[in-house]
């Protein structure tokens, strides 16, 4: 990169939980920049800022909007509508293409903005879009049909357009939106973001794990409870090894609510009853982010059993952290290729539960150490500020196109 750094305006995403820690990740991954390498940064947030107060130090400047669809959705007439429209990554096609962010971002005069994943983009400086994942096209059934009709309006016409830039998360979402919407006109990245983690998260564990009363050995899974997460795959797993004389204590983080289907918890638990190992289920919801990564450091392992991810922040939390995975084998997890890992038949309880035990019948558990984690977050940035220049023209970018051979490595 030559001369001065860009200005970037970062826009803040709220509306899920992987959202808030992908911005965080971002803003601080950055951070760790060489000073000479180092962007200007603008964090836009709607009026719900507090939940980036732990990143706000590390931009230049702070912007607080309010967009007319905030409005709206505030009132309860619209809550039903509001509530299918704005699950997960859906509800940054419906916000970002606000005209008070794009005012917003005229106002503080940024070069650049991310993720604005909306075509409609005529009153914005240059913007980057992201494409997290296309589980709407695999998994429908979890979405409605005015989310997924809204992402197929979105994302077609986001990689139709030659002069945009568009990133994905892995090399398999992109082949997804190759089978979903035939070859790219945009010009396309893959980012593969990384955790970086807190000083705090390397406190003793032990005060944390007796704060909620866990027993002293257990196994993680760090998910909100949405269907595709499939924590019952894992449930189902571990009633199948106390069958077998082996009592495996789960631990579960995450907010319970899916707002796409809000019966799907309550059924969830009334199942672990069936299965009879209600005191082997540790769920405790969201809970304080260190808490949650001490936790991650205390237990044997990190379970990860999803059906779906773009890129999957608790496979990049493990690795942070330097903790072996047991993840499911979908392509993504994969992709991830994170140190320790090993897989089991996605759904197929039996062989997660041949996994798990396996595993803990190592007699040494094999230890990771995060040594090279540092110079990731800094390969990560670059590879960022390298999309951004890419962008803007910068002709002298070190960033290299995606153009090895696609769709031959996914199994879908």
């Amino acid at each position: 990169m030559s001369g001065s750094q860009p200005h970037i305006g970062i826009v803040a995403l709220d509306r899920w939980r992987g959202g808030v820690i992908y911005t965080h990740n971002l803003v601080r991954a950055l951070s760790h920049l060489p000073a000479t390498e180092r962007p200007r940064i603008t964090l836009f947030c709607r009026s719900n800022a507090e939940m980036f107060e732990e990143v706000a130090s590390l931009a230049d400047n702070v912007v607080v909007y309010e967009s007319l669809l905030d409005k709206i959705f505030g009132n309860t007439r619209f809550a039903v509508l509001a509530q299918r429209l704005s699950s997960g990554a859906s509800a940054v096609l419906l916000r970002e293409a606000a005209p008070e962010l794009a005012k917003a971002a005229r106002r503080a005069r940024v070069e650049v903005v991310f993720p604005v994943s909306v075509a409609y983009t005529r009153l914005m400086p240059t913007t980057i879009a992201w494409i997290p994942d296309l589980q709407h096209c695999f998994l429908p059934e979890f979405f409605s049909r005015l989310a997924r009709a809204a992402r197929d309006k979105s994302f077609p016409a986001l990689l139709r357009d030659p002069n945009r830039h568009v990133v994905f998360s892995s090399r398999c979402a992109l082949e997804d939106a190759i089978r979903a919407y035939g070859p790219p006109m945009a010009r396309t990245h893959i980012l593969h973001f990384t955790t970086v983690p807190l000083p705090s998260w390397f406190q003793d564990p032990a005060p944390v794990v007796a704060k909620y009363k866990l027993p002293s050995s257990y196994v993680i899974l760090c998910n909100q409870f949405w269907i595709h997460k499939d924590h019952l795959t894992a449930f189902r797993a571990a009633a199948k090894l106390k069958q077998q004389g082996l009592t495996v204590h789960l631990v579960c983080t995450g907010p319970t609510q899916d707002n796409r289907h809000p019966e799907f918890f309550p059924k969830l638990k009334a199942q672990i009853k069936d299965l009879g190992i209600e005191s082997q289920v540790h769920i405790l919801g969201m809970i304080p982010r260190d808490d949650q990564m001490c936790l991650v450091r205390a237990c044997k392992v990190v379970l990860q059993p999803s059906k779906f991810e773009g890129w999957s922040t608790v496979i990049e939390d493990a690795r942070a952290l330097g903790k072996p995975v047991i993840a499911s084998d979908f392509p993504v997890h994969i992709e991830q290729a994170a140190p320790g890992s090993s897989f089991f038949r996605m759904g197929d309880a039996d062989d997660c539960a041949h996994a798990i035990s396996s595993f803990l019948a190592k007699e040494e558990v094999p230890t990771y150490s995060p040594a090279d984690h540092d110079a990731r977050i800094v390969a990560f940035a670059r590879k960022f500020m390298a999309i951004v220049d890419a962008s803007l023209g910068d002709d002298s970018s070190p960033y290299i196109p995606e153009s090895e051979p696609l769709l031959q490595s996914s199994k879908r």
